[in-house]
């Protein structure tokens, strides 16, 4: 107890030192207030926007759910164009994907690759309205032979957004909030479940200021490898361009 009391201490008396020096004190002393109004001015806009997100968010829920509770018949024409703004998310060509309505039950048809088909499904199912799905989808393996199926933007699988890259700001709200919880809750309690729990809680913490990957490092589009810039050889930029002419010769001229 007597260790830590000299430690913070010397710690408090060191940093006095530094703020009241006599020559740059006030520099510093200066330096550091508008780094923490600048900070904390930051922090207040960081918030204000997670805060926002969160308040849309539930309001998005709330609507959800109260459609869905108070939900009646759908025209099909209605229902035909929710589907067919849903396609996109999932396919590659969603164009070519023929879609039907009649009493809320969908009828796909069209060409689609195999490894898109049940995505495809799960996505009509979950619209709104419908009451079912048929499939009359024409499956193939790969777009060799099938001219409709080549190209197009490949679909990624939609993931959880506490899965993604980045987080949304309500999204590193609520996890900073668990993981400065449990990171308190390990400092005031010794247990080895809590020290465990302490750490995941800071490691959460940190990814959610960060907001990127505690492991890792990102990339860019999958595949890119930038080249490497070669410097000109010696020599190379004189061969291509001639030497301007000297003054004499242009007098002469």
């Amino acid at each position: 107890m007597k260790r830590n009391s000299a430690l913070y201490g010397a710690a408090l008396g060191a940093a006095l030192m530094y703020l009241l020096d006599p020559d740059r004190g006030r520099y510093r002393r200066a330096v550091l207030r508008d780094k923490t109004i600048s900070t904390v001015n930051r922090l207040d806009d960081a918030l204000q926007v997670a805060l926002r997100d969160l308040r849309n968010r539930a309001v998005g829920m709330v609507a959800e759910l109260n459609a869905w509770l108070t939900a009646g018949p759908v025209p099909d024409d209605l229902l035909v164009d929710r589907v067919r703004s849903n396609l996109g998310r999932v396919v590659s060509h969603p164009k070519i994907i023929d879609v039907k309505v009649q009493d809320g039950f969908v009828t796909l048809s069209g060409p689609i690759l195999a490894h898109e088909r049940k995505p495809l499904y799960r996505c009509v199912a979950s619209v709104r309205g419908v009451k079912g799905v048929e499939d009359r989808l024409e499956v193939h393996e790969t777009a060799e032979q099938i001219p409709e199926l080549q190209g197009g933007v490949p679909r990624r699988r939609i993931r959880p957004d506490i899965l993604q890259e980045n987080w949304a700001p309500a999204t590193r709200l609520i996890a900073g909030a668990t993981g400065t919880t449990l990171a308190l809750n390990a400092l005031r309690h010794t247990s080895p479940l809590t020290a465990v729990l302490g750490l995941a809680g800071s490691s959460l913490l940190l990814r959610a200021v960060t907001n990127r990957p505690l492991m890792g490092r990102s990339t860019g589009t999958a595949g890119h490898r930038p080249e490497a810039i070669q410097p000109p050889r010696p020599g190379a930029e004189t061969e291509a361009t001639p030497a301007p002419p000297s003054e004499r010769e242009e007098a002469l001229h």
